[in-house]
């Protein structure tokens, strides 16, 4: 392989984004760079949405870019205060209207996600789509097209979200020119559970995989389990067209070391709701799958019989989750033992898995479950719901409970606030998943070993 062009189409229009995907695209980006000097091969990010191949400079898949800690830009530091200001002084306000107005359907206009009609709605509106407008249009004016030319040595790694996006014809152009195209796969979500996705993703998905039967050497997965429920639907729904694909999988990594980062602060409201209470953990997309009702309904047993813990749930909202949104928002108890943050940075979340009591993963499906291990590396104890992929990548490490029985994750968890945590979930101090520049070099190889066939 003489370049690699590893696909980051969706990840650098939605920078703004840090769950799953996003954080695995930055991570393996960074370090295929890293392996790239010793293993003779160039490495370009790149933007394949309609028809055409743009380079992607890598410092532009961060929000805030800082190659050296020497490298100090005035402009740039004080347009970051401001916006970190302006994010400040809208929950400030928010949440002082919410308190002198304590009104039901206050709270649900209020709180309400972007998706659906309330105040975020009207700022992102008014406010927030018009700027972004303008800077976009700004970014345009600066871009400058890049010519590339994908050649018969060269590979074309898929490794971003792109169901939605435009990208069979580019990949198209790639494969006449005589480059392999792998594609990582994260999941069957869409497909084995429907129920739980947009319905017009479901009808994507399956169109993505039809379409990319035409043009993909090999499938590399990211778990042994969704390699074989890849395999299994592909022989299943697409039957002889399946013959001459190639199949594997690689695990993901757990570190947090990213190297192209502006240091970061952790706000005050994080820090002041880990001083005193037990504070419980989940990180993930609020969507059906994640199952955050489930444990919603298990702390609220909890609060009722009197227990003082606190429940932290980190991530952005997602979809069909209208009811979910509604149960946080309107919750007597949020701001004071229930919170939801949507927006923090990658020095918060290490100071969540750092200073929590232990993960919850209650999570019905799964890729991988990638909150797990990074939990872990922090020596931070997880329960987790008794599913195949936990098990692949819990293993023994990790505690688990019936997502059939509501009582079981109450019942331990009331064990736990009574006797301490158990010695045997306690990760032990020599504890080590694979860093993602390991991660990395395992997907390098697989790749390597692809391309040789």
């Amino acid at each position: 392989m003489k370049k690699i062009y590893v696909d980051c189409s969706y990840l650098s229009e939605h920078i703004e984004l840090n769950t799953g995907i996003q954080r695995v695209v930055r991570r393996v980006i960074e370090n295929l760079t890293l392996l790239s000097k010793e293993n003779d091969f160039e490495v370009v990010a790149v933007n394949i949405s309609n028809s055409q191949f743009k380079k992607v400079e890598i410092s532009d898949l961060y929000q805030q870019t800082k190659l050296d800690k020497n490298d100090h830009n005035p402009k740039e530091d004080f347009l970051q205060q401001f916006k970190n200001y302006l994010k400040n002084l809208y929950r400030a306000i928010r949440d002082l209207i919410a308190a002198l107005i304590p009104h039901k359907k206050v709270k649900l206009f209020l709180y309400a996600p972007k998706e659906k009609f309330g105040l975020r709605y009207i700022v992102e509106l008014i406010v927030v789509k018009p700027v972004k407008f303008i800077i976009n249009q700004n970014k345009k004016n600066k871009t400058v097209t890049n010519d590339i030319q994908i050649n018969k040595e060269d590979v074309l790694l898929l490794l971003d979200s792109t169901w939605y996006m435009d990208i069979w014809s580019t990949v198209k152009m790639a494969k006449e020119n005589g480059a392999q195209v792998i594609a990582v796969i994260y999941d069957l979500i869409p497909i084995t559970h429907p129920q739980f996705c947009d319905n017009f993703l479901v009808e994507v998905f399956k169109t993505w995989f039809s379409d990319s039967l035409k043009y993909v050497d090999g499938f590399i997965t990211i778990s042994d389990t969704v390699k074989k429920d890849l395999i299994s639907f592909l022989k299943t729904e697409f039957k002889d067209k399946v013959f001459d694909k190639k199949f594997d999988y690689f695990l993901l990594g757990s570190d947090f070391n990213y190297h192209n980062i502006k240091d970061e602060i952790v706000r005050d409201e994080l820090k002041v709701l880990f001083e005193k209470k037990s504070t419980y953990l989940i990180v993930c997309t609020i969507e059906p799958r994640k199952n955050h009702l489930y444990l919603i309904d298990a702390f609220d047993k909890l609060w009722e019989k009197g227990f003082d813990v606190n429940l932290c749930i980190v991530g952005r909202v997602g979809w069909k989750v209208e009811k979910t949104m509604d149960r946080i928002n309107t919750h007597k108890l949020l701001g004071k033992r229930l919170f939801h943050f949507a927006d923090l940075n990658d020095k918060e979340l290490q100071y969540c898995y750092k200073n929590s009591k232990m993960l919850i993963f209650p999570s019905i499906v799964e890729g991988f479950g990638l909150p797990i291990v990074e939990s872990l590396m922090y020596h931070l104890p997880v329960l987790a719901s008794d599913t195949p992929i936990h098990r692949e990548v819990g293993g023994d490490k990790i505690g688990y409970f019936d997502l059939d029985d509501s009582s079981d994750l109450v019942n331990q968890l009331i064990k736990i606030e009574n006797e301490g945590i158990p010695p045997y979930l306690i990760p032990s101090d020599d504890y080590k998943w694979q860093s993602w520049q390991e991660s990395t070099k395992m997907l390098l190889d697989k790749m390597k070993k692809m391309s040789k066939e």
